[in-house]
């Protein structure tokens, strides 16, 4: 396998590294409505603003997430939103086939 190739699967294991914690997910879920800073949305999702922010510095590292600074406030946005899509489709189908299973038995 080329090292191009590789590159590209590492870089998509690292966005789904970062959607491996439903609180990011959540975040990214709020982030759709809007920008928000760090303390607006650590309060939004009930959590602390230092997790929040460690939450969203690995968003950013994936590339899911963009920061914007205005004066001392940094405004955080997705950038991906087609990721909430994918992980509203896998959802479904994993839903479906354990439905399936429940009324099979199997």
């Amino acid at each position: 396998m080329e090292t191009n190739s590789l590159k590209r699967y590492e870089l998509k294991a690292e966005m789904f590294k970062a959607l491996s914690h439903p609180m990011r997910i959540l975040m990214l879920d709020k982030l759709k409505e809007r920008p928000w800073c760090v303390c607006e949305l650590a309060t939004e999702v009930g959590i602390d603003k230092s997790v929040a922010s460690k939450h969203l510095s690995q968003l950013k590292t994936a590339g899911l997430i963009d920061d914007e600074k205005r004066g001392t406030l940094v405004e955080y946005r997705l950038v991906a939103p087609c990721v909430l899509e994918l992980a509203a489709c896998a959802e479904g189908s994993v839903l479906q086939n354990r439905r399936k299973r429940l009324e099979t038995g199997g």
